[in-house]
This record gives structure tokens, C-alpha cells and sequence, in this order.
């Protein structure tokens, strides 16, 4: 599942990014005002989505978590998912996947891998390139208290092999600038190339342990998407820190040898030869005292 991402980019940014990106999306940003960037977005957020309007991509603030066009009232039940094999057949996500196919931008995401004790550690996943991640989705339009409000939610799929060690669902990751965002956002209706689409990312990705702090959505740092260990006060970094003390102290502890002692060191027939010459001096000096 994707229940918990990171967007920081200011709207500039993030579309200047997008450009980079080659998605090309206009300069209209549909209720830009609501999106508000952050480390920790979570469900009932408004979040940067591109949809198609017209011959343009076009950003537009959604709030995740879907609710259908025929729907008078906001329900208790606003998915923040849509599995891939429940579009298959007939769901409350029937006039979105024809009508409503849209990309959700992030930078990364969180996951909790869960431990045999009970206890979850959140890891945050991001592309190894650095790009954005364009995760596919869904959105509606419905009319609630008269108000006509934009929702949306995050289509996941099986995990691949190197994400299945923290769980068993991810979302559906397109490439950038590559014919399955194209495809995926077109105005055609729900056939076998988007069903194809909808598959476990093969690019490359890094996954790493990050703080707890992320679990509480009304948190919001920078740290959050720093990996644990590299935290300015964390054990392991303190540990890490003594470690590499430990080294410089040892090395500036190391003996001095002086040159002399080098040198003796050096060569041990020289240490015998010298040794032997003296033996001998000092041999003919108690003969001449001998003799006198």
C-alpha cells in the first residue's frame, strides 16, 4: 500500500522538476493554494496531481482519499488505494479508470516493514536517480455541500523483488517522460494497455530505515527523509562519531622513532658488523697495556 509520502518542492519547483522530467505540463495549476508542501503527506491531504484537460497536462491540488462523482455526501470510506486487480471487474472506480486517470507526484514514499514482535520501523523508498516518483491514480469530481471537490487516490500493485522484503504491495510507479505516462493519462477508454501498465517498478530505488517521528502525520521535517543512522544524535551516529575519534586518537598516539633507531631497525648484519669492530678495538687497547 501507499498510505504516507513526501512532497517538499514548492509549486515552482515542482513543475520546473516536472519539465526536467519531460512531463510537460502548462503553467495553470488548478487550486494551488491548498497543496501545501511537506516531508509527511497523509491521507486528506490536498496533493500535486497532473490530469489532462483538453491537449494539456495540467497540475491540479486533490485531496487523497476518493470519493465518487455520484456520491451527495463525503462517505466515512475515502480510499487512499485502489488495488490493481479490483479494476478489473466492476467497483466504485468505474467512471474514474475511464475518465479519471491521473499521475500523483511525490518525491518518495514511507513504508512500516513490520517485525516478528509486533513492532514498525518506517523505511522511505525513493529513486536512485533522484527524479520524481509519478505514482498512477484515479481521481473524481463530486458535488459535496454544493462545493465541487476534486479526490483522488494512489493505484498499487503486487511488490516487486526488491521491495517485497517490507511489503507486499507498492504503488504503481510510471517512468518519467515515457509512453505509459502518455498512455496512462490519454483520454481513451479503460483497455489492455493501461491494464499493462499497472505492473512493479523495474527501475532502480533506495530504501532505507528513517526516524519514528515520521509516524505522527502532524510531524513535518526534513529529517524525516534522512536515513537513521546519519541523524545528528542518534546512537549509531554517536557511535559512528566515537568510532572515527577513536581512530584519529590511536593514530596520533602512535611512537615516534627517531632516525637513528630507524636506521638500527633497518638492517640487523649491520647491527652484528658494528658490534664485532668494537669488540675488537677494544681488544687491542687491553694488548697495548699488556705489553707496556
Amino acid at each position: 500500500m501507499c498510505g504516507r509520502f513526501a512532497c517538499s518542492l514548492c509549486p515552482n519547483a515542482l513543475r520546473n522538476k516536472l519539465i526536467d522530467s519531460n512531463v510537460l505540463v502548462s503553467k495553470e495549476w488548478n487550486g494551488q493554494a491548498a497543496f501545501y508542501p511537506s516531508f509527511n503527506v497523509g491521507p486528506r491531504s490536498y496533493i500535486p496531481v497532473i490530469r489532462r484537460s483538453g491537449d494539456e497536462l495540467v497540475l491540479q491540488a486533490m485531496k487523497w482519499g476518493f470519493i465518487p462523482c455520484w456520491a451527495k455526501q463525503a462517505p466515512d470510506r475515502q480510499p487512499i488505494n485502489a488495488r490493481d486487480d479490483t479494476l478489473s471487474g466492476q467497483s466504485m472506480f468505474d467512471h474514474a479508470k475511464n475518465k479519471g486517470r491521473c499521475v500523483v507526484v511525490a518525491e518518495g514514499f514511507y513504508e512500516w516493514k513490520q517485525l516478528a514482535n509486533g513492532k514498525s520501523i518506517p523505511y522511505y523508498t525513493k529513486r536512485k536517480d533522484g527524479k520524481l516518483m509519478l505514482f498512477a491514480g484515479l481521481y473524481d469530481v463530486s458535488q459535496i455541500e454544493d462545493q465541487q471537490l476534486y479526490t483522488c487516490t494512489i493505484i498499487t500493485t503486487s511488490a516487486s523483488s526488491f521491495f517485497e522484503v517490507l511489503h507486499t504491495r507498492m504503488p504503481v510507479i510510471l517512468e518519467n517522460g515515457s509512453s505509459d505516462v502518455d498512455i496512462w493519462l490519454s483520454d481513451q477508454p479503460w483497455g489492455k494497455e493501461h491494464v499493462q501498465i499497472m505492473h512493479p517498478f523495474e527501475g532502480m530505488l533506495d530504501c532505507y530505515q528513517v526516524t519514528d517521528a515520521v509516524g505522527n502525520t502532524k510531524n513535518n521535517s526534513a529529517d524525516f527523509v534522512v536515513p537513521v543512522d546519519q541523524l545528528k544524535g542518534s546512537i549509531s551516529n554517536f557511535l559512528q562519531k566515537q568510532g572515527t575519534k577513536r581512530k584519529r586518537l590511536d593514530k596520533a598516539e602512535k611512537p615516534i622513532v627517531s632516525d637513528a633507531k630507524k636506521h638500527d631497525a633497518k638492517d640487523p648484519s649491520e647491527k652484528s658488523a658494528t658490534r664485532s669492530v668494537k669488540m675488537q678495538n677494544r681488544g687491542k687497547i687491553t694488548s697495548f697495556f699488556k705489553k707496556n
